[in-house]
């Protein structure tokens, strides 16, 4: 039987296939920000040396989120997904290979950071093709569990594999798992179909969409963005600096500051499902949900200013959770909910990579930047600036959210 003429895949088995690769590339992509500091000691480099490994994925990351959205609205998203898979499971399995050299290492991450960058925008869009209403935005925290449970996964067993072995089998295994992820896709891409299933107006199929972007959306569109910077600002960097928080301010033990990144990665699960079930009853604009969800996020900032030290470490791990949790819920609504509204635009993917391209350049900004206030003015204050970019980014969402009442009227 040729592979055309296989049933399609759709509904739930369509989903775990997206979610089964995407859980893959999370494996390949946070694992080497997970053993940092086993690296610096095995190799014998320094921190600020081996954080340049880190940034050049977030770099690469970036910008190949520009440029494969712009690709995954002209060409095949389901090949996209399965060369971005391939290409990250390769460079997992060859890159102990290259521990000797600073240059090699960060050349394979950049160019591991440009093929995860392959997999999301074209993930959207075979989402919203597939996926109609409540059932897209169920299928959003689907997936997104999927990459929390990678990310508590690599926290849990990295350790394990470092006391027995080596952290070079760590990018071993997760190269078998990015492995097992492509080969899945490989086998069932030719059943999916990206064509909306939308009709047009006297009842036949829908017209091929033209690629175009309405001029009414250029300027919520920008706040948007702007709102996703500073998302990924809190998200990336509060969760970077957790354990150096929690050792420095409360002289908790490398092993168990490190533990409690896992109690983030939990929480961020939670928060999607939180964040998803609060946007479905109570918002349809998913821009001023944001908006909602970052007060939240400032509301937290605030008490741990106030009870610094005095609401004791419970209370601080406690409102970072609450604090990264929230900017995970950020990212739902305007990362993963704001291009499903170009669909009848035909840019979706392109819509997609470049909103989430501002995440990962805020993320770049604030882990340094982070560890430069902590150095400057103290953890504090630094919670402070935290607090302040919450607000800002509140602001930008509730000035855009009213611009972007059209897009959701549309829709």
């Amino acid at each position: 039987m040729r592979l055309s003429q296989k049933k399609p895949l759709t509904g739930r088995p369509l989903l775990w296939a997206l979610t089964v690769v995407y859980f893959a590339s999370y494996m390949t992509r946070v694992n080497l920000a997970a053993i940092i500091q086993e690296v610096v000691t095995d190799t014998g480099f320094e921190k600020s040396t081996l954080s340049v490994v880190l940034i050049c994925l977030s770099i690469a990351y970036g910008l190949g989120q520009i440029i494969n959205g712009r690709l995954g609205d002209k060409f095949k998203p389901q090949n996209m997904i399965f060369l971005g898979s391939l290409l990250t499971t390769t460079v997992n399995l060859i890159f102990p290979l290259f521990s000797q050299s600073v240059l090699s290492m960060a050349i394979l991450w950049g160019i591991n950071g440009f093929a995860q960058a392959m997999m999301w925008p074209p993930i959207v869009r075979i989402m919203v093709a597939n996926f109609d209403g409540e059932e897209y935005g169920s299928a959003q925290i689907f997936i997104s569990w999927g990459t929390s449970l990678a990310t508590i996964l690599i926290y849990l067993i990295a350790p394990l594999i470092i006391l027995v072995s080596s952290w070079k089998v760590v990018f071993l295994v997760c190269g078998t798992v990015g492995l097992i992820g492509c080969v899945s896709w490989g086998l069932q891409k030719g059943r999916i179909s990206v064509e909306s299933p939308s009709l047009a107006e006297d009842g036949g199929p829908a017209k091929k969409q033209t690629m175009h972007f309405p001029a009414f959306a250029i300027f919520p569109i920008i706040l948007i963005a702007l709102g996703v910077m500073l998302q990924g600002m809190l998200r990336d960097g509060v969760t970077a600096w957790m354990p150096s928080y929690l050792a420095e301010v409360f002289t908790f033990g490398n092993s168990t500051a490190i533990f409690c990144t896992v109690i983030l990665a939990i929480f961020s699960g939670i928060a999607f499902t939180v964040v998803g079930a609060i946007y479905k009853k109570w918002f349809k604009n998913e821009v001023f949900c944001a908006c909602f969800v970052f007060l939240t996020a400032a509301l937290c900032s605030l008490v741990l200013f106030f009870f610094f030290e005095g609401g004791g470490a419970i209370l601080a791990i406690a409102m970072m959770a609450l604090i990264t949790g929230c900017m995970h819920g950020v990212n739902l609504m305007l990362v993963s909910h704001v291009p499903k509204r170009f669909r009848k635009y035909g840019n979706i993917s392109t819509v997609s990579g470049t909103i989430n391209a501002c995440s990962h350049v805020g993320a770049a900004i604030f882990t340094y930047g982070i560890a430069l206030l902590s150095e400057k003015i103290g953890w504090r204050w630094t919670v402070g600036v935290w607090f302040m970019i919450a607000t800002v980014g509140a602001i930008l969402c509730l000035v855009a959210a009213k611009k972007w009442k059209k897009m959701t009227e549309e829709e």
